[in-house]
């Protein structure tokens, strides 16, 4: 029996018993699927550094009846400085989950691997900062489900000016005029966090990581992808904990 090769990225890994290892795995071609590694944990098995996660690479696998089993592993890519630095761990980690939670099996993931890889790459550069590395990576995950919002007029007249403010429950942006009436849930959006917003949906790929913010622009695009994804997603990552306000890591 010839097995299949998958390209992807280990998203987690966990040890089964004393000898074997279970890994969840983003995939072009099968989106997320879950593939046992058989003395995995075995110190002298070459499938030991190949299914830790942030792993990318070739994965040779058997197709069993609810998941897969993993014969051998072709690395290209293993992101072992998370590991080195716990601020960007947590973050990989972040970036990890949320792939998790938006990728189903047996549906094709080339988009969301791509920007989870290039996303990765960013993250180990640290030439724009990992915060602001997660919310492009948010926000573009957005764009790849549909859950993005209209970035480009008024949600309630239309009106392509003035957009100065935003609301999550109605899932867009609001003019002067229109957030006077409304008012509710709104939160200020800056000019500058405007263009950001237009530029991470709509550029290519490859420049999606080559720039910054200034500080000021930064903190306003967190006020509204936090209110923006607490109302979309609702869910609450393991990860999040540590890379928050609130969180351990920031204390």
């Amino acid at each position: 029996m010839t097995p299949e090769k998958l390209t992807g990225i280990v998203l987690s890994s966990r040890n089964i018993g004393e000898t074997d290892r279970r890994i969840v795995l983003l995939t072009r071609e099968k989106g997320k699927i879950s593939a046992f590694a058989r003395g995995a944990v075995k110190p002298r098995n070459p499938l030991v550094s190949s299914t830790q996660a942030f792993t990318f690479g070739e994965f040779f696998v058997y197709a069993q009846r609810d998941s897969y089993s993993l014969n051998v592993v072709n690395v290209i890519k293993h992101f072992d400085s998370f590991s080195k630095d716990l601020d960007k761990y947590y973050y990989a980690s972040y970036m990890s989950e949320v792939a998790d939670y938006y990728t189903r099996e047996n549906l094709y993931a080339g988009d969301e691997l791509l920007l989870l890889f290039q996303s990765y790459k960013a993250l180990e550069a640290g030439t724009i900062g990992n915060e602001l590395v997660r919310y492009i990576y948010d926000w573009r995950m957005l764009l790849l489900t549909g859950e993005y919002p209209d970035t480009t007029c008024c949600l309630r007249c239309g009106n392509k000016e003035k957009l100065n403010f935003f609301s999550a429950k109605r899932h867009g942006l609001l003019c002067d005029e229109c957030a006077n009436e409304l008012r509710g849930d709104i939160v200020p959006v800056l000019p500058g966090t405007l263009y950001t917003l237009q530029y991470i949906l709509g550029v290519k790929l490859q420049k999606l990581y080559t720039f910054t913010l200034k500080p000021e622009i930064l903190d306003n695009l967190k006020s509204v992808s936090k209110a923006y994804l607490k109302e979309v997603r609702n869910v609450k990552f393991n990860s999040e904990s540590f890379i928050d306000d609130e969180g351990f890591f920031k204390l």
